[in-house]
């Protein structure tokens, strides 16, 4: 099991903390999700490559605990949203029925055309030309 010293590294000198993460197990868009989830709390910058380790590099902003606490922070984030993405993927089904249910129990009646729409508004609102000649 990893401890939190090899992959948070705090540099109290320039009040920063990089976060080293291994994008094989938290794919970028995760990555993305973390450092907007704490951009209240630390401005946020992202380094490095997609094949080796990304580093976020946190500084602190509106945040009142150590260096360390703050890239426990973002692993935390990012934990969530790796937890969030597959709890999504796995009730994708579920989702795409409720949503086939509802349209089969409420059918669309009446498709409009862009003439018709037109049409309707006119009757209703007058030319758009009558209006810009006011």
């Amino acid at each position: 099991m990893a401890r939190d010293l090899d992959f948070i590294e705090p540099d109290d000198k320039r009040n920063l903390v990089v976060v080293k993460v291994d994008p094989r197990i938290y794919p970028v868009d995760l990555i993305y999700n973390a450092a907007y989830s704490i951009m209240e709390k630390a401005y946020v910058i992202l380094e490095g490559s997609l094949q080796d380790a990304v580093y976020a590099i946190l500084k602190p902003r509106n945040f009142k605990g150590s260096l360390r606490d703050l890239g426990r922070l973002f692993y935390d984030e990012l934990t969530a949203s790796a937890f969030y993405a597959v709890q999504l993927a796995r009730n994708r089904g579920v989702r795409e029925a409720l949503i086939q249910g509802l349209s089969n129990r409420f059918p669309v009646e009446n498709e409009y055309d862009e003439e018709e729409i037109i049409k309707e508004w006119e009757d209703k609102f007058g030319d758009s030309d009558e209006r810009d000649s006011e």
